[in-house]
């Protein structure tokens, strides 16, 4: 045997249990890419649903964020409303109570005179009563 046949037969051996080393990895990682496919094919099929899931969601968030926004002027519109009537209301109490006090302040003077009268009359009854 020459040192070439034996570095040729050192060199097969050698690409031999290279081979062999090699050959397990190699299935691993076929084993590995199907799986990663596998993977990836289930993420498609879930990910459309799910992308059309939130896209619902953000279109129903959106409206009743815009609803919410028209409600809320509209309340702001009747808390303005009913804040004018308020004021109109206090300028009204304040003129009619201006207009009333003169007349209730003339009705209590003619009560007091009728009142002051009556017990006048009153006295005056008790005294020609007794000496007749």
């Amino acid at each position: 045997m020459t040192p070439a046949d034996f570095f040729s037969l050192l060199s097969a051996a050698s690409l031999f249990a290279i081979a062999l080393a090699f050959v397990p990895a190699l299935l691993q990682l076929r084993r590995t890419l199907r799986q990663t496919e596998l993977m990836a094919e289930n993420l498609n099929r879930q990910l459309e649903p799910m992308c059309t899931s939130i896209s619902e969601a953000a279109r129903e968030v959106q409206i009743t964020a815009l609803t919410l926004g028209a409600k809320v002027d509209e309340t702001e519109s009747a808390i303005n409303a009913v804040r004018k009537s308020a004021e109109i209301l206090l300028a009204t109490s304040g003129a009619l109570k201006e207009a009333v006090r003169p007349v209730v302040t003339g009705i209590g003077g003619i009560s007091a005179g009728v009142l002051a009268f009556s017990h006048f009359l009153n006295k005056s009854w008790k005294k020609t009563g007794k000496g007749d």
